[in-house]
């Protein structure tokens, strides 16, 4: 480091020495040597000596200048320390000797880095600034000044504390010493922030940071706004105010930060070569806010503006690393927030590209090694890949060693390294992983400062490790020391964090496994009031908040704690705020089928079992309407009918119609992943820098959206009259799904299982279940799964497997079930509606059996019951709600899609033959080239009955993609089904496989399946098919349902008649030879 003075001699030139300006080389040697030649004639003591001792010197000086030979600098050290000895007589010049001895001091420094001369340095200007300067024309300011600057330079080799505090106090001196509005007070104020800033990078102190920023403000209160030195002072209060933000979490920081850099860039033209830089700070200023406000806006501006950055970035750019490091965080917290797998796998090529910039003993290799293996440690909690964790942990271990102890960076490497070792230990059961977790983190946690972020983080997970050690060991100290540093970690975490949440609830979490153990019920009881104000804690996500939720109702309802009840309550409110989260449909399937929330799937039926234990049956039916059917229930409601409200406040009607309908549009957006994929631009490495990014704007556009919607709602919710609107649906009208006949709700989980018969206007009936009908149910449901997957249509081996299931089913759902019914005096024949949960929706509950009544005939349920399904209970109100006569308004007008291929050769036949039940004049049909996805959309709306014959496409993992195969395999998917709008429409009969079935490994719950999509669009009635059909038995099937339908000549029909024609289609299909059983139990009734 080079060592820059202010300071120069003025009053006192070389000629008062005798000294005279020389042209030539040769000049300087003659003269060194007249002069080396007079001092040897002088005696010792001579007075002259000292002014020869100076001059000599200085001819050193000068011939160094030219020769850079380090001898003649020596020379001149030695000749003017030997006129200071000696002394002048004219106090003046010994001054101005002094000055020139340090001068040639700071030149050899300089030159040839010989640290003790610093230390000289630093004494001579500390003995100079006590001189009498002005009288040898040397200005005291600079002196100062240059004192600074020594000091900073010491400190700068050495790290000793005591030299910035003196440069701190020589600077607030000097600053007391300028006037105001000037260059020089600027320039002090500037550097008196500049030193405190570096004070508080050396000792982490947070009021050296305000000092910091309190200085730059004052330095950029004194620029004229067209000084050419602003904007350097703009940008360090602006990086300043971003340090602090991320230490005490004052958003006015934040909000200060980004206008300063915003004020930069308008000062800086396109060309500027600080423009990219300030670009990506500002970007970075985006994600500080997002992570305390949780706008995801703001996550947005900031990935967008990475990308801007990248793609202005040269690639040999020093920077060029940590821009890519930086873009990858911003998509690994997309990631955190949105579960997009697409966001993660791009920040990991990133991080490898950035590693690539980076060899070993490159200066941001270990900056680089940790942003990877973050983001590779997220990948490897999802998809459980041991390849990523062992790569993970050889890169962790590579960082280990290039931070070596007392490394800054060593804290958070050893922290990083520790989480692989416990991911190892939760795969693998080994405690030796453990032990060296623990052995790292208490390295790091000593290594770091308290009031370092990193401290709170390492304590935390400190703290945890300890817990599974004491699991293992038993030894007591390390729960003590848990708690201690649970307890100190969360004291550490700044109002406002995002994360506090996740702290309360591991703690808990904890105390929770630690009461166990201990059986002390302080603990127990610490650990609930630290869920209860993890979940009630204000600025942490949903999602993380709902996580604490579930965790607290597992503890309280094993332990049977009171609080149970009111942490389901807490859990639900929040579910769905969760899964809203997600932008689209898409997103929040992938949010809600995630392997990472498996745990929450069973939220709502293990709240209804408490209830249930509770005997509060309608709260138990109110949690399993607010908890099920999330995706279908969150875009009904942007569908709320309200007549009424359009009579009181049309404009506030017509507004929330406005908004809904921007939301439904924007969350029924096709996926937009695939839109991600466009390339904008690529690095050398052939990574992707730029893209355009629709996924951001959707983003943003559906908080904005949701934000107006919200406002709007409260403004509905203050009308008198309409105090619920847009509130969870109270039992007392959801009891009104039951006006047709019973909904029999079967509720499955772990806790206990029980059966809910629900009657308009009457209580809820209670049917408990064995024991054993939660792991009975679960293997049933299973079995029948796999078996399906290996056996194809008409196999025996399936048809004993699916026999044996009906008979399970009948005595763990149909015979309870029916035996109660015929107790509450229900009629056979009557219709019932069946709501089933978790796994049992994915089985044929409506053909359990052989059931026997009291004349010991066999039948299934279906026989004695007219059996209905319904997703939930609100699904089958909404059924209803727009046409309450139950019939058709004229003649039925009848769609019929049909198209046959080589492996469907019976579709023209079955088209034709309904075609002749219905009557020609009352049916369109669509065929051939006309059956395109387009055609059929534009033609629902015409028809309030619609028949497809065609295939049926399942999508595993991608749902709303299952789609009806039409012509030239277009698909009609089930997204695109659901965005349709048809207040008219009643019945759908779906001849086409799976249009009903629910796959295991996706979430039951949700019902996402083509039948339910048609239901959700507005047909009343829905008739689907829980697996693969056979080609003929859409013939057969559908002449015996529409000749029931239109029974004695009828030319209109009701589409209530049709689960009772359904009924009566497949009870024919059962008297044809060779029917198996799959293939008559396959067809199933939605709806009203």
């Amino acid at each position: 480091m080079a060592l820059n003075v202010n300071h120069g001699a003025q009053g006192y030139s070389k000629s008062q020495f005798s000294i005279q300006p020389l042209d030539s080389l040769n000049d300087v040697n003659s003269e060194v040597n007249r002069w080396q030649t007079l001092a040897f004639t002088l005696p010792f003591r001579h007075t002259d000596r000292a002014v020869i001792a100076h001059n000599i010197a200085t001819y050193h000086m000068s011939r160094y200048q030219v020769t850079r030979q380090k001898g003649d600098l020596d020379q001149a050290i030695v000749g003017y320390a030997e006129a200071l000895l000696r002394g002048m007589n004219h106090p003046p010049m010994n001054i101005l000797t002094f000055d020139h001895l340090t001068d040639a001091l700071i030149t050899r420094f300089n030159d040839f880095g010989a640290r003790e001369d610093l230390d000289q340095i630093i004494l001579h200007f500390r003995h100079l600034s006590n001189l009498p300067l002005e009288a040898a024309g040397i200005n005291h300011l600079d002196i100062l000044k240059d004192l600074v600057n020594a000091l900073r330079c010491r400190f700068e080799f050495e790290g000793r504390l005591e030299d910035i505090e003196d440069s701190i106090s020589l600077l607030g001196h000097v600053i007391t010493m300028v006037p105001p509005a000037t260059d020089d007070y600027r320039l002090i104020a500037s550097k008196l922030a500049k030193t405190w800033k570096r004070k508080y990078e050396q000792t982490d102190e947070s009021e050296d940071l305000t000092e910091a920023i309190n200085h730059c403000r004052a330095a950029l209160t004194s620029f004229p706004l067209d000084h050419p030195s602003r904007s350097s002072c703009l940008k360090l209060l602006a990086d300043l105010l971003v340090s602090r933000s991320q230490r005490v979490y004052d958003l006015n920081d934040v909000e200060d930060a980004a206008t300063l850099y915003q004020e930069l860039l308008d000062l800086l033209d396109e060309g500027h070569p600080d423009r990219m830089c300030v670009l990506g700070n500002l970007a970075a200023v985006y994600n500080i806010r997002f992570r305390q406000t949780l706008d995801p806006e703001d996550l947005e501006k900031g990935i967008s503006q990475y990308r801007g950055v990248l793609l202005m970035c040269p690639p040999d750019h020093e920077n060029k690393a940590a821009l890519l490091g930086n873009l990858a965080t911003s998509l690994t917290i997309r990631f955190r927030h949105f579960g997009r797998m697409d966001c993660l796998e791009e920040a990991i090529s990133l991080c490898r590209a950035a590693l690539r910039i980076c060899p070993r003993g490159h200066p941001h290799r270990q900056e680089s090694l940790l942003r990877l293996t973050c983001a590779m440690s997220l990948r490897c909690l999802r998809t459980h890949s041991v390849e990523d964790l062992e790569e993970s942990i050889n890169l962790r271990r590579e960082n280990s060693a290039l931070t070596p102890p007392g490394h800054p960076m060593r804290p958070q490497v050893l922290y990083d390294l520790s989480v692989s070792l416990h991911t190892q230990y939760t795969w693998t059961g080994d405690m030796g992983y453990i032990e060296e977790a623990i052995e790292h983190l208490y390295e790091a946690s000593k290594s770091v400062k308290s009031s370092h972020p990193h401290s709170r983080i390492i304590l935390h997970f400190l703290a945890g490790n300890l817990v599974y050690r004491f699991k293992h060991h038993g030894a007591y100290k390390d729960i003590a020391d848990a708690i201690k540093h649970y307890r100190t970690s969360i004291s550490l975490m700044p109002e406002g964090h995002s994360g506090v949440s996740s702290m309360y609830a591991n703690f808990a979490w904890h105390l929770n496994h630690i009461f166990s153990w201990t059986g002390y019920a302080e603990h127990l009881e610490e650990s609930i009031t630290l869920y209860r104000s993890a979940v009630e804690y204000p600025f942490s996500s949903a999602r993380h908040r709902l996580i604490a939720a579930k965790s607290w109702t597992v503890t309280a309802h094993n332990t049977l704690h009171p609080s149970a009840l009111t942490a389901y309550r807490k859990a639900l409110s929040l579910l769905q705020r969760a899964i809203d989260l997600g932008p689209t449909v898409q997103t929040r399937y992938e949010y809600i089928s995630g392997r990472d929330i498996d745990h929450l799937r069973s939220l709502p039926m293990d709240a209804a079992s408490y209830a249930i234990e509770s005997r509060a049956y309608e709260e138990a039916i109110e949690m399993l309407e607010q908890g099920r059917a999330l995706l279908w229930s969150g875009m009904r409601s942007l569908r709320t009918p309200f007549e009424h409200l359009h009579e009181v406040h049309k404009s506030l009607a017509d507004e929330f119609t406005k908004i809904s309908q921007a939301l439904e549009a924007l969350i029924t957006t096709t996926d937009v992943g695939d839109f991600m994929q466009t390339s904008a631009g690529m690095d050398d490495d052939g990574v992707t820098i730029g893209r355009k990014d629709t996924f951001g704007h959707i983003v943003a556009k559906k908080r904005r959206l949701s934000e107006e919607l919200e406002k709007v709602v409260l403004r509905i919710q203050a009308l008198p009259g309409f105090e619920n609107f847009w509130r969870p649906i109270p039992f007392r009208h959801l009891q009104t799904a039951a006006m047709g006949g019973p909904a029999v709700i079967i509720n499955l989980s772990e806790y206990r299982s029980d059966i809910l018969i629900v009657r308009s206007n009457h209580p809820v009936v209670h049917i408990p279940t064995p024991t054993n009908f939660f792991d009975r149910v679960t293997n049933l449901a299973h079995q029948l799964s796999e078996m399906r997957k290996s056996y194809r249509l008409e196999s025996k081996k399936y048809d004993r497997v699916l026999r044996q299931t009906l008979k399970e089913l009948s005595e763990l759902v149909g015979q309870p079930v029916v035996n109660r019914l015929m107790e509450l005096g229900i009629p056979e024949q009557s219709r019932i509606w069946l709501c089933p949960t978790s796994v049992l929706a994915s089985l044929p509950i409506h053909a359990a059996g052989p059931i026997f009544s009291h004349t010991n005939v066999k039948r299934y349920l279906c026989d004695i019951y007219v059996c209905s399904y319904t997703p939930s209970l609100s699904a089958l109100i909404a059924s209803r709600s727009s046409n309450l006569s139950g019939s058709s308004s004229g003649q039925s007008s009848l769609l019929i899609v049909g198209q046959p291929d080589e492996t469907l050769p019976g579709v023209d036949s079955e088209t034709r033959s309904i075609e002749s039940l219905v009557g020609s004049g009352s049916v369109t049909r669509i065929a051939g080239e006309a059956a395109t996805p387009e055609n059929v959309i534009a033609h629902l709306p015409m028809h309030p009955w619609v028949h497809f014959a065609c295939h049926g496409m399942l999508q595993p993992g991608r749902p709303f993609d299952s789609s009806f195969l039409l012509q030239h395999n277009n698909h009609l998917t089930l997204l695109r089904i659901a965005k349709s709008h048809l207040p008219t429409a009643e019945l759908a009969f779906l001849a086409a496989c799976h249009t009903a079935e629910l796959a295991l490994d996706d979430t039951p719950d949700e019902v996402l399946h083509l039948t339910a999509a048609m239901q959700f669009s507005g047909f009343r009635s829905v008739i689907g098919t829980m697996w693969a059909m056979a080609d003929e038995d859409g013939k057969d099937l559908s002449e015996h349902f529409y000749r029931r339908m239109f029974a004695a000549g009828a030319q209109v029909a009701s589409y209530e008649q049709s689960a009772r024609a359904l009924r009566h289609a497949t009870q024919k299909l059962r008297t044809k030879k060779g029917i198996s059983l799959e293939r008559w139990v396959n067809f199933v009734h939605y709806g009203a």
